[in-house]
């Protein structure tokens, strides 16, 4: 669950666009703590198709977004809540050479500076760049793809314990090879890396290698293991080590149903706590099910560990569950999520006090519509969350933004 933000299926091939590369809007996820753990999406080899496959043809695309956010509780705090209405502008260039998803060679590239101005805490004020740029090589046998992404946040974060300004670098490169008719050999390397230039808060450094087998038991089902290693260095934790040996499967029926899923177990090892690898689960899912035109349901559940920004000799490993339900009409779509996750504070070392765990529970409903031609469209997002454990909190977030394509 990278974002819970509304990319309704009856979206046009430039939205589409958008959808794949990123935007510029906030995701509301409260997660940007946890996106340094997730940068080696480029080693997944996704079973969901690429969106862009169908109707986007090459060249380049402009656009423009609009956004106004009502945020009960800007900081996260528990007692002395404190209300902020944020205005966004953010412009966007979009680039792509290949018209039918299928050329040997393709690139595909999107920037937008995002400028943010804040009702009650003008010192926030300011413009955060975004950009992503993906190279994909493809032949009978072999495809081989890399892409490298940054993206500047100001943004309320759960994990940090309230409002937070940084960065997330994330670059890498995967290829797949055909080594029979029925079976695939897989294999990449990914670098992410997190940087917070407010608060006092240590980023981290991921670097994620990965080799996996897959074989087609039958047109529907894949399956096969895999062999990752993952080394995690921050200057609150210090380095993590790890070596997971996973099983992977994924299952497709037709266009309606889509899941891919991998469980495992994880060994590893601290640099502040000596001794051996210790052992734990590691696995995900994620699954679609297109009942019809008008009903589409998505879900997932995510399992990831990254060193507390705040808290030293802390890893957080965060178990997050999600669903939505997408009903789709002529011109518009409604979108109900929810999502709960479970938040565990793991000492790797000496720690000057116990740092409780956490649980955090989302939910939203978001309208979508398009309107003159499908080149503007309207989104608002009403959003509701709160947190019990170390710190008790809840959020209202309300949103509404347009967006100009050209």
């Amino acid at each position: 669950m990278r974002s819970l933000r509304l990319i309704p299926p009856c979206f046009t091939a430039t939205s589409l666009l958008v959808g794949l590369l990123g935007s510029a809007t906030p995701s509301y996820s409260q997660d940007f703590s946890l996106q340094v753990g997730e940068g080696d999406r480029v080693l997944s080899d996704a079973f969901f198709p690429p969106t862009l496959a169908q109707g986007v043809k090459g060249g380049v695309y402009f656009g423009l977004e609009g956004l106004v956010t009502y945020d009960s509780n800007f900081f996260l705090d528990a007692d002395y809540t404190e209300s902020e209405l944020t205005t966004e502008i953010a412009p966007w260039i979009a680039y792509r050479t290949d018209p039918e998803g299928n050329a040997e060679f393709s690139l595909e590239a999107r920037y937008s500076p995002t400028a943010r101005v804040f009702l009650n805490h003008s010192d926030l004020n300011g413009i955060d760049h975004a950009g992503e740029v993906s190279f994909r090589y493809q032949a009978s046998k072999t495809t081989v793809t890399a892409y490298a992404s940054y993206s500047e946040v100001s943004s309320s974060d759960r994990i940090a314990g309230g409002f937070i300004q940084g960065s997330i670098l994330t670059y890498g490169i995967a290829g797949s090879y055909q080594l029979a008719p029925r079976t695939s050999i897989l294999a990449g390397w990914s670098a992410s890396s997190s940087d917070y230039s407010s608060g006092g808060r240590a980023g981290a450094d991921v670097y994620t290698s990965e080799i996996s087998g897959l074989w087609d038991a039958t047109e529907r089902i894949r399956f096969g293991p895999s062999i990752r290693h993952t080394l995690t260095d921050s200057a609150s934790t210090g380095e993590r080590d790890a070596i997971g040996v996973l099983a992977k499967a994924r299952y497709r029926w037709g266009e309606r149903i889509r899941i891919d899923a991998f469980a495992g177990v994880e060994f590893a090892k601290n640099s502040r706590t000596g001794g051996g690898r210790d052992a734990g689960p590691a696995g995900g899912l994620a699954a679609e099910y297109f009942y019809n035109e008008r009903w589409s349901f998505r879900g997932g559940v995510r399992y990831a560990t990254v060193p507390s920004p705040n808290n030293v000799n802390y890893l957080v490993n965060d178990l997050t569950f999600s669903m939505a339900v997408v009903r789709n009409f002529e011109t518009s779509s409604l979108e109900f999520g929810a999502g709960l996750s479970f938040t565990d504070y793991e000492a790797v070392g000496a720690t000057a006090a116990t740092r409780g765990d956490e649980r955090f529970y989302s939910t939203y409903l978001g309208y979508r519509r398009q309107l003159f031609n499908e080149r503007v469209s309207l989104e608002s997002i009403v959003r509701w969350a709160t947190n019990d454990g170390q710190k008790d909190w809840s959020q209202w977030q309300l949103s509404t933004g347009i967006e100009v394509e050209f």
